[in-house]
């Protein structure tokens, strides 16, 4: 009798023969057997069997085809004097992943490992010593340049590079709308890098991926998501560097038809409120965005001087502390966010909503708001649902996330590991 999962045919020797080409049976299997190469490093032909739930046939079949493909390579067998015992390694282990990102103060760039393990990384901040702003644009394609000047000095090929923006990327090419930093207008942001990171257009054929822009809630949603077994439609959202959202739906990312769905900032909450820089009136950007709570908090100056991250940090222990004007502003915006989230819930029936950041410290008062106006149908059956929660990975989940989907691309396309 064959272990659960295993879809090969028995053979008289107990072990698969087949050689040829993954077809599409096969694909998830090689997956599961790739990635946990991937974490947990090189492994015999039984610690995959007993590690991905495939029978001993099915792993035989895989690893035969994988060898032969130069996806993997056979270990020392010399200490067990035995082939099949020896541990089997992925030919593409040394490969690494670039991750960039503008974050509230810094643009950074991190190199990793494929299984997520950063080795290196590479800031710079958003403000020059004279206290104005640099362009954040050419700091990203500086730290860029340094983490694949580190990859290739250390000798590890890159296999992947993903940007991370605050905004929604659309269209064909991918363009940038509605980000905070660059504005609402599209920016052809890879167009712009490659241009100002010379270095790129050496490195982009020989990725084992072309290059991906994301939007960092998304990325860090997946990551949140994955730490959430058994819920597959959620909802994240944070307003440390702006107002963002994301959303999972069936275990993925959820896009829409073109790439703007869980638009967070841009919902017209407020009836007749200001006009966002996007054009509407009373979207949630012009009540709720950091800046703008910052300002009200009496914070503004405090965060030029030591940075967004430090403002929102004074921010919360001045809430925490009762401070009347800190208090008025964050409540205020809480008030909205709790409204938006009473428009989005209905509609997406997300099992779970994520907070991240600072408004994660302070979910509370965003669950108060929200709950406020639940609907009681079903005898108030509806009023706890979704559960609320703070993010659990901090503020480089979108970093995790974004390194786990080029994995999991990775080990999806077994031809991209090979040697």
């Amino acid at each position: 009798m064959t272990a659960s999962g295993d879809t090969s045919a028995p053979s008289t020797s107990g072990v698969s023969t087949s050689t040829g080409p993954l077809d599409a049976v096969h694909r998830e299997q090689s997956a599961r057997l790739l990635d946990h190469l991937v974490v947990h490093g090189p492994a015999t032909r039984s610690e995959l069997a007993s590690a991905t739930g495939l029978g001993r046939g099915t792993i035989a079949g895989l690893t035969s085809r994988l060898l032969d493909a130069g996806v993997l390579r056979p270990g020392d067998a010399a200490a067990s004097g035995d082939g099949r015992a020896a541990p089997l390694a992925l030919t593409a282990a040394d490969r690494v992943l670039v991750t960039a990102m503008l974050a509230p103060d810094e643009a950074i760039a991190t190199v990793a490992t494929l299984s997520g393990h950063e080795i290196a990384r590479f800031v710079e901040p958003l403000t020059v010593p004279d206290g104005g702003a640099a362009d954040p644009l050419e700091l990203l394609a500086i730290v860029i340049t340094r983490a694949v000047a580190k990859a290739q000095r250390a000798g590890h090929p890159i296999a992947e590079l993903t940007v991370l923006v605050d905004g929604a990327v659309v269209g064909r090419p991918a363009v940038v709308v509605t980000d905070a930093r660059l504005g609402a207008e599209p920016v052809d942001v890879l167009g712009a890098l490659r241009l100002l990171a010379p270095s790129l257009a050496e490195l982009e054929p020989r990725l084992s991926l072309p290059i991906t822009m994301q939007p960092a809630a998304a990325a860090a949603a997946y990551a949140e998501h994955a730490e959430l077994p058994g819920i597959d439609e959620l909802l994240y959202l944070a307003g440390d560097d702006a107002v963002t959202a994301a959303a999972i739906s069936g275990g993925r990312p959820l896009a829409g038809a073109h790439g703007l769905a869980a638009t967070f900032a841009h919902l017209p909450v407020v009836p007749g409120g200001a006009r966002c820089r996007c054009g509407q009136l009373g979207c949630l950007a012009t009540v709720a965005s950091p800046e703008l709570v910052l300002e009200r908090a009496g914070l503004a100056e405090f965060a030029a001087t030591n940075g967004r991250a430090a403002a929102l940090a004074e921010l919360i222990a001045r809430v925490e502390a009762a401070d009347d004007r800190a208090r008025w502003s964050w409540l205020d915006a809480a008030h909205w966010v709790g409204r938006a989230l009473q428009l989005v819930v209905p509609t997406l029936d997300p099992s779970a909503v994520i907070v991240g950041g600072y408004w994660g410290v302070l979910i509370d008062d965003i669950e108060a708001a929200f709950r406020a106006n639940r609907p009681s149908i079903g005898g108030g059956a509806l009023e706890a649902i979704p559960t609320l929660a703070p993010a659990r990975l901090g503020p480089w989940a979108a970093f995790a996330g974004a390194r786990r989907q080029a994995r999991e691309r990775l080990v999806a396309e077994p031809s991209l590991l090979a040697g």
